[in-house]
């Protein structure tokens, strides 16, 4: 009986840790980098993931109208061009919470309309709104953090593009579903 229990109590400890292992095994494949970020270096950030995508770049931001905006940067306008021009698979879809009048959707609505569509969020910013900007169903993103029109930002980076479809899908899931759900409801792309 005692052979019974002391196996049962092995079992019980060791069978939780083999599928900790199992499912989050992965993970060590996710490359992370953290920290914080400012105008300055969001656009090179975000022409890295950019670069990173073959198929979709989803983004949700605030879309405001500010001075240093990547949005209005010709070089983040000229990036976005250029990755359109060349990958004919590529569809960017943004969601934004205001509607500021921005280079890169005024001039990338014209030239690419059906790949590079847009949709405003109706209602207010969430509270506690975190931003994203997401290759290729999760290889790449990034996702940061911060009041509404400030220029530094908590970000985290996450590279992705050696891990499983499951780590992405944990990385990144909720936030395309948020993306999806968000733009089910919102007016109709422009």
């Amino acid at each position: 009986m005692l052979e019974v229990i002391v196996v049962s109590v092995v079992a019980c400890a060791i069978a939780p840790a083999v599928f900790m292992w199992c499912w989050y095994w992965d993970s060590v494949n996710v490359k992370v980098q953290g920290g914080v970020n400012d105008d300055d270096t969001a656009a090179p950030t975000f022409t890295d993931i950019l670069r990173a995508a073959k198929n979709t770049l989803v983004i949700h931001d605030d879309g405001n109208k500010m001075a240093g905006t990547m949005y209005d940067d010709a070089g983040v306008v000229e990036a976005v061009r250029r990755q359109l021009a060349s990958n004919q698979a590529l569809h960017i879809r943004c969601l934004f919470n205001d509607r500021g009048d921005l280079d890169l959707v005024r001039q990338m609505r014209a030239e690419y309309p059906d790949r590079f569509k847009v949709w405003y969020r109706s209602g207010p910013r969430p509270p506690g709104d975190i931003h994203y900007k997401i290759a290729d169903d999760g290889t790449f993103g990034h996702l940061s953090s911060h009041g509404h029109g400030q220029p530094e930002r908590r970000f985290k980076l996450l590279d992705c593009s050696s891990a499983k479809p499951r780590t992405k899908r944990r990385a990144f899931g909720k936030y395309l579903a948020q993306f999806e759900m968000d733009v089910a409801v919102a007016p109709t792309a422009t």
